[in-house]
């Protein structure tokens, strides 16, 4: 089911089964994406590395990420664009910036658990309800139930998520970091950059890592740089040279040896093999 407003609102709610995974492959291309697993573990390959997501777990996926193959038996999709919902303006509603989406290289995931699987299932009865409704009201009961939605998910999240601190002043600078970093991390490389954004002493950032995550500052920019250079290997024909130019390496050389590092493979090497 799809809703399109006039002004290009737009929010894609549906359940996908195998035999309608076109529909699937093509909405999961533009915009967020909530992907609820219904049935037996599925298998995603996401930016060239396998994901497993057992049921009644859900990722969080942005545009950016590239999901080349799946396999499912049974799985809710819920895809939204900026226009419909913009997360980054409207963060003092859901604050899931910068930790179910926009955030570290990994895949945010959560587990539903027992007791709030009725949640989950109420809310995406009112999803289809409203999908099927035709008035001019359709659009704003939409965005209430997805705020809704991703509340609950987050509550969840920073429960499996022992790593994540419980003050809100520590969690939203930690947030705001990763989401400066996703937003910047072709021109931004050093913990400095991110430090003057934030006022913040980069020694006041590194402890607060230290003490709440299991990465540094200087991790955090790393993986998504590594990240942003492998989809680029892999999905696009640019010139290795002016791959190094775009993540902002001194030169190609610098760049490969900060490939190798990481990949044990140089980018020449991990281009060949992920074709």
């Amino acid at each position: 089911m799809n809703f399109e407003s006039l002004s290009k609102e737009r929010i894609f709610v549906s359940s996908v089964v195998p035999e309608r995974n076109f529909t699937f492959e093509k909405d999961i291309k533009s915009g967020l994406t909530i992907v609820w697993n219904r049935g037996a573990a599925a298998r995603f390959s996401v930016d060239n590395k396998e994901v497993i997501v057992d049921k009644n777990c859900i990722i969080f996926l942005t545009e950016f990420h590239n999901v080349d193959n799946f396999e499912f038996e049974k799985m809710n999709v819920i895809q939204f664009n900026r226009g419909f919902y913009c997360i980054e303006t409207h963060d003092t509603e859901t604050g899931c910036k910068g930790l179910l989406f926009y955030g570290a290289s990994s895949i945010p995931k959560i587990v539903i658990p027992e007791d709030r699987q009725r949640q989950f299932e109420i809310l995406w009865e009112v999803f289809e309800w409203e999908m099927k409704e035709r008035d001019n009201l359709k659009a704003e009961m939409l965005r209430s139930v997805l705020k809704r939605f991703l509340i609950l998910c987050l509550r969840i999240y920073k429960t499996q998520n022992q790593d994540i601190p419980t003050d809100d002043v520590n969690i939203s600078l930690i947030r705001e970091f990763n989401y400066l970093v996703e937003k910047n991390y072709r021109e931004l490389t050093k913990v400095s950059d991110y430090a003057n954004l934030l006022y913040k002493s980069p020694k006041t950032l590194s402890n607060l890592f230290n003490k709440f995550t299991d990465k540094t500052p200087l991790q955090v920019i790393n993986e998504r740089r590594l990240l942003e250079a492998r989809r680029l290997l892999k999905y696009t024909d640019q010139p290795i040279q002016e791959i190094a130019d775009d993540l902002n390496f001194a030169d190609v050389q610098a760049f490969s040896n900060f490939f190798k590092k990481r990949e044990n493979q140089s980018p020449s090497q991990f281009r060949v093999e992920a074709a």
